[in-house]
This record gives C-alpha cells, sequence and structure tokens, in this order.
C-alpha cells in the first residue's frame, strides 16, 4: 500500500469511529506502530486529525463560541492558573493587549489586584474584562469600537481591527477558542481580522489558552503558531504542540495545575 493511500485509510478509520489508538490502526493498516505515528505526525500537522490520549481524534468542529456565562463555568481553576503564569510576563510600563474570553477575566482580576502606584494601562475589545481592571484606582483602559457580540461581551470586526492600528502596544495576550497545529481558528470573520490586526501592531504576542481548545477547528484561519512569541497554557498540551512550538520557534509555558485540595479559591 503506498503512502498517500494508507493515510487516506487512516484517517477514514478515524472519521468513522471518532478515535483510534495506535496499535489499532497499525493492526488495521498492517503496519507498525512507528509507521502510524509519522502518518499522524504529518496529518496532524495538515489539520486533518489531532493526537489525544491513548491515540488519534478527528478534529472537533466550532461553529459557534460558548457564551461569556457558559465559559465562567469551564475549567475556572485551569484559567485561573495559567493568567497567574501569563501575568509574569508583564513588564512595568507595558501597554497591554487583553483579548476576550474568561481566561483574560482572570488575567484582569490579577492586574486589577495591583499596588495602587502600579500603572495598568490595557486596551480590549471585552467589555468584562475593561471593568474588572477599571476596579484598580489608577487603570488606564482603552475599549475598542465595533460589531458587539452580546453573548460574548466582546467587540469585533473591521472597525476594532483599525483602531489596534493606534495604539503602540508592548504585549497582546491573545484567547482562543480553537487552535490545531496550524494555528488558530474562529467561528467568525470579524473575530479574525481583529487578532491579525492584533499580532501585527504589538510588539510581543502571547498565546493565553487551556489544553483542551487543542483539536478545534473553526471556520476561519486567523494566525499561525509561529505568530506568536509564547503560548502559556496547562501541561496537558499534546506532545505533538510542544514540537510544533519548537521547530518554529514559540516558547511553551507550561504551567501546573492548582492543587486540587483549593476548590473553593476564586478564580
Amino acid at each position: 500500500m503506498i503512502a498517500d493511500e494508507r493515510r487516506r485509510r487512516l484517517v477514514n478509520l478515524v472519521v468513522e469511529r471518532g478515535s483510534a489508538s495506535v496499535t489499532a490502526l497499525a493492526d488495521e493498516l498492517g503496519v507498525s506502530s512507528m509507521t502510524v505515528r509519522r502518518d499522524v505526525k504529518r496529518l496532524e500537522e495538515e489539520g486533518r486529525l489531532v493526537s489525544v490520549a491513548g491515540g488519534v481524534a478527528k478534529p472537533a468542529r466550532l461553529s459557534l463560541d460558548a457564551t461569556h456565562r457558559v465559559k465562567l463555568g469551564i475549567r475556572p481553576r485551569e484559567k485561573a492558573a495559567i493568567a497567574r503564569r501569563a501575568a509574569e510576563l508583564i513588564r512595568p510600563g507595558d501597554l497591554l493587549y487583553l483579548d476576550a474570553g474568561t481566561t483574560m477575566l482572570a488575567l484582569a482580576r490579577l492586574l486589577a489586584a495591583r499596588p495602587a502606584a502600579e500603572r495598568v494601562d490595557v486596551v480590549t475589545n471585552d467589555l468584562a474584562v475593561a471593568a474588572a481592571v477599571g476596579e484598580h484606582p489608577g487603570a488606564q483602559i482603552h475599549v475598542l469600537g465595533g460589531r458587539l457580540d452580546a453573548g460574548n461581551l466582546s467587540t469585533d470586526g473591521p472597525t476594532a481591527a483599525a483602531e489596534l492600528a493606534g495604539f503602540n502596544i508592548d504585549l497582546a495576550f491573545i484567547s482562543a477558542s480553537s487552535f490545531d497545529l496550524r494555528g488558530l481558528s474562529v467561528p467568525t470573520e470579524g473575530k479574525a481580522i481583529v487578532k491579525r490586526s492584533i499580532a501585527e501592531h504589538a510588539d510581543r504576542c502571547v498565546l493565553v489558552a487551556d489544553s483542551s481548545k487543542y483539536g478545534r477547528v473553526s471556520t476561519f484561519k486567523a494566525l499561525p503558531l509561529r505568530a506568536f512569541d509564547a503560548i502559556v497554557t496547562d501541561p496537558a498540551l499534546p506532545d505533538a504542540v510542544r514540537d510544533r512550538a519548537t521547530a518554529v520557534g514559540v516558547d511553551l509555558l507550561l504551567t501546573p495545575l492548582p492543587d486540587p485540595s483549593h476548590v473553593g479559591e476564586h478564580p
């Protein structure tokens, strides 16, 4: 069986089953596990499959973002830990960009808790983030205009993207609901152009997302992984992403998950 035909059959097997182990695929295809792993690596780079614990799965398609209210209840402790690690990247005097999302909200709360004498200067397209940072007595907050995504309490579209060109942003924290080895994807074109604009106009760009966002794909391509200086996430990120980040020169900053005994800790 030639390689291309084998890979097509491998993809079909995974799509039919939803997921499959490397051993099962090797037996089905009559090849070694090493050959399957090489094929999976190539197919994952093409966005056709994703590595998961114990095997391979088809990418999950994300057609719509969950609402802000729903996101608040998803992995809050992981998001809080990731936000704390991301905050360590901030330098005194930085003009920051905080993208939309509840991990960004966790980061905004950390900024609001900083000493009153410390400068906190933030550009954001997220209304909840703006309100949270506004709890800091000396905060300077710049909220982008544009189309309102009411479910996510954020703005997007060409107006928001154009306004970003007017700021000298030192450090941008960019969120993601879906990414794979090719990069970030989003469900609407309006969100895509905002992410592209911030990557163009910020000195440093950091992807901030928990590992559950990996292996999902949305309609519009937004940014390749190489657009980022670093990725801040949790240790459950698959090895394939770690290898890809290293290959394209992106720093990978993994944060330990919070102690399970701290269940009552506020995110």
